[in-house]
């Protein structure tokens, strides 16, 4: 196990920690953005609002009879599919639907700060109770997701132009990273989400 996850960091300093930065900073961007041009633009908050809190009753995810343990099973359940599809994305030789996806992900996070400043709530409560404990590491499981993906397509233009290139040796890297890194991130913060998390939000708002 050691010797594990001594190789990924050592993979993760080599191959993708610069897309790792950058696919970061596009999420930052898209929720920091999007909360700015809420705040100029306030007739729309509720509308999107309404259509953040929608994805999630359809996913089932607000039901208020459901346990702790089956919220955190649908959390993770939720967030490691949306997670294996910014990872696939790379498949696609191409960067932009990973940037799309990532930066819409931030943009739901401005969207929810938005509301709260428009209705005159306080943001730091929500996010030091609500979104830190377990988007520490979520976020960057999601985040880590879209750099494996930048690293897929590189090794897929770099077959392009070059069949000798080893693309297996990429995928197979890629895949391992994935499943030892991102997965345990993503069950960590489900059960903090169901388990912490309302207990801290019911503390502090």
């Amino acid at each position: 196990m050691k010797n594990l996850y001594t190789s990924q960091w050592r993979f993760f300093k080599n191959d993708y920690w610069k897309s790792f930065l950058g696919i970061f900073f596009v999420f930052i961007l898209g929720g920091f953005s999007t909360y700015l041009l809420l705040l100029n633009n306030t007739a729309i908050i509720d509308e999107l609002m309404g259509q953040v809190v929608s994805i999630f009753e359809e996913k089932n995810m607000l039901e208020p009879e459901l346990t702790s343990g089956e919220i955190a099973l649908k959390l993770f359940t939720n967030n490691f599919l949306a997670s294996l599809f910014v990872f696939l994305t790379g498949f696609i030789p191409i960067f932009i639907p990973t940037l799309l996806i990532m930066g819409l992900n931030g943009a739901m996070i401005g969207v929810l700060f938005a509301y709260i400043k428009v209705n005159g709530g306080l943001i730091a409560p929500m996010f030091f109770a609500g979104i830190l404990p377990h988007g520490i590491f979520e976020i960057p499981a999601l985040v880590m997701a879209g750099a494996l993906a930048f690293y897929i397509s590189k090794g897929l233009i770099k077959k392009l132009s070059r069949t000798e290139f080893r693309m297996q040796f990429v995928v197979k890297n890629a895949f391992v990273s994935f499943l030892s890194i991102c997965v345990p991130l993503l069950i960590i913060a489900a059960i903090i989400e169901a388990f912490i998390t309302p207990i801290l939000l019911e503390q502090f708002m």
